[in-house]
């Protein structure tokens, strides 16, 4: 896959906010940067990308490793900037224990002192005191100490040899002149047994490929080196060596690259790199941003989202025993949260042995898979996508406003993902997770977007009764058909049992038993009519739509007969509840309904006939 560099930028950031532990700022990043699909999760291919193996190699060499990848990258740079303007050298400029660029070991401890970069310009500059590379002033072969004390002056400096990469070995804070045996990796000065110094031929300044390595390899098999074959270490201590190594330590970085950096993800979620893969992430267009606005709104140049629906995202509560609730701030998308919520109930009760208060991790995990599931059932259901969509705030305007389209500053910037499976489905919302949980953000309007495009504008307005039907109510409430859409996966306008036939208009409702169920206020007043399918759902769990606005009451037990005492638990995500309602039902107790009634008592009597309804001690809900 090729790589743009503002992906490769954007990984990079990621990596580096990420090994540093600033999960918010990452957070806030991946708001303004969604991930893409070429986004790089994998700390190893982002490494090859950037061809940095070997300074990864090094790394674990150092004393104190960098923790990032943009810190070795930066850390290298300003090394080589350093080695290669002398004037900005400092005094004394400590390493230890590095691996430059050519991937040479520097073992041990050395600094650069200002007469060694004078040394080297007066080399540059022609100085006939300075001999260059490799040769000195005196005769090769003479051994006394004050020829080599001469050699040593002569000899080309430390800045030369780091930025040649060939300096290997030197004995621990000792200057370079002070050194008792000095071995240079390459053709340059070493030591035989008898510590004569042996003279070689001019390094070249150029040779870093792993061509030229083995070149060097091959000139170091001279009959004057091949008699070297105890190499000093810092220690003192010695070990044998082949001819070919004896000369030039070479590292293969990438075979020894630890298994921590081969599958440590970029991400601080993990996710499967296959289902991610598979996913294919496109912009929405402007005709489908046109057809989107228009099935909602019914217009595309006018009404938009207002701010309850801008600021609501999937917050989780924090209070005791209510951490499986979502957080509404205000009213508006209590039909979308109702839903959602009452998915996650479904999930802990069948799934997580009824625990209502899950940890964050295991309440965000189970929300991935409940959103998952919504937009799979959504587009696999008859006329449905088949691929589920994910959409995502890329934080640009892909358009701007024509005749028939006004910008709301949410839908331009919208970038859509989709997906072939329910596992990549999974994965990809777990990818974007921050931004459908983001507080007092967007994360209700990309999921209501995602849910109608994964069922298919086109099909949307096949499942609705009247043409021209939209699935934003008056005030900015969700419609029915909305909220069939999110539990049942498509977007009828009824609730009764299939269908209806009223003088040849085909009304549409449930057309199967569901998982979750609803039940409405609306049926006491005798608006509407709620068949068995959703009267009796699989689960236990129920929508409740009372006073225009949706809640979620359930059993513990699954699906009770209506005919049996039972005890219910209710939850509004906008009643700022203190704890989870019990209430206690007593059907056939002869009870009548009348309109002074709590309004949830009167929903729960649509289904248990004349139920007393005992709530625990709690004051009831008006």
């Amino acid at each position: 896959m090729n790589q743009t560099v503002e992906s490769v930028s954007s990984s990079l950031f990621r990596e580096y906010l990420y090994r540093n532990n600033y999960r918010s700022t990452l957070e806030a990043f991946d708001r303004e940067v969604p991930r893409t699909n070429e986004s790089i999760t994998n700390r190893l291919e982002l490494a090859k990308i950037l061809h940095i193996l070997k300074l990864i190699k090094a790394n674990k060499h150092r004393e104190k490793p960098y923790s990032s990848m943009a810190e070795m990258i930066v850390a290298d740079l300003m090394s080589k900037a350093s080695l290669r303007n002398p004037e900005i050298c400092i005094e004394e400029q400590k390493h230890s224990g590095e691996v430059n660029s050519d991937g040479l070991v520097i073992k041990g401890t050395f600094s650069v002192a200002k007469s060694d970069l004078r040394h080297e310009r007066k080399k540059k500059c022609g100085d006939p005191k300075v001999i260059g590379h490799g040769h000195h002033a005196s005769n090769s072969s003479t051994n006394s100490p004050a020829s080599m004390d001469k050699i040593s002056s002569t000899s080309f400096s430390k800045a030369r040899l780091l930025r040649s990469g060939h300096l290997k070995h030197v004995t621990k804070t000792k200057p370079l002149w002070e050194q008792d045996a000095l071995l240079v990796v390459g053709n340059s000065q070493k030591v035989n047994e008898s510590n004569q110094y042996i003279p070689a031929r001019p390094l070249s300044r150029q040779r870093n490929s792993y061509n030229e390595f083995e070149s060097l390899l091959e000139d170091s098999e001279s009959p004057g080196v091949s008699g070297t074959n105890n190499l000093i270490m810092e220690d003192n201590s010695v070990f044998k060596s082949s001819k070919q190594s004896e000369d030039l330590e070479f590292i293969d970085i990438e075979g020894e690259i630890d298994a921590e950096v081969q599958n440590l993800s970029l991400n601080s979620k993990q996710h499967p790199q296959g289902h991610i893969r598979r996913a294919i992430l496109e912009n929405l267009t402007i005709n489908e941003a046109i057809n989107l606005r228009e099935i909602i709104f019914g217009n595309a140049n006018g009404t938009s989202f207002n701010p309850e629906w801008e600021q609501q995202s999937f917050i989780f509560n924090d209070k005791p025993q209510l951490e499986f609730g979502l957080v509404q701030h205000k009213g508006g998308p209590c039909g979308i949260l109702a839903a959602v919520q009452a998915s996650v109930i479904k999930h802990l009760v069948e799934n997580c042995g009824g625990n209502l208060s899950p940890s964050n991790a295991e309440r965000q995990t189970v929300l991935v898979k409940v959103l998952a599931a919504i937009l799979w059932q959504a587009a696999n259901y008859a006329g449905g996508c088949k691929s589920a969509i994910v959409c995502s705030d890329s934080g640009r305007a892909k358009f701007h406003s024509s005749i028939l389209y006004r910008n709301d500053g949410i839908t331009e910037k919208i970038q859509v993902t989709r997906c072939q499976s329910l596992g990549a489905t999974e994965s990809c919302i777990k990818e974007f997770l921050p931004q459908f949980q983001n507080s007092m953000g967007k994360g209700c309007i990309l999921f209501l977007y995602s849910v109608v495009l994964s069922r298919g504008i086109s099909t949307v307005k096949v499942d609705m009764d009247e043409p021209g039907s939209v699935l934003m109510a008056n005030h900015g409430y969700c419609s029915q058909e909305l909220v069939n859409l999110m539990t049942m996966g498509y977007a009828a306008q009824n609730v009764f049992n299939n269908v209806i036939d009223l003088d040849g208009k085909i009304l549409k409702g449930a057309r199967e038993a569901r998982d979750i169920g609803f039940l409405t206020l609306y049926e006491y007043y005798k608006v509407f009519e709620v068949g068995s399918y959703l009267k009796n759902p699989t689960s236990g769990v129920w929508v409740i739509c009372s006073e225009s606005h949706y809640s979620v009451l359930f059993s513990k037990n699954g699906c009770c007969n209506p005919h049996e005492t039972t005890n219910l638990y209710y939850y509004d995500s906008l009643g700022n509840q203190d704890s989870l309602y019990k209430l206690s039902v007593y059907p056939d107790s002869g009870v009548q309904s009348n309109d002074d009634d709590p309004p949830l008592e009167l929903c729960i009597r649509t289904r248990w006939k004349n139920a007393k309804v005992d709530w625990n001690g709690a004051e009831p809900l008006l």
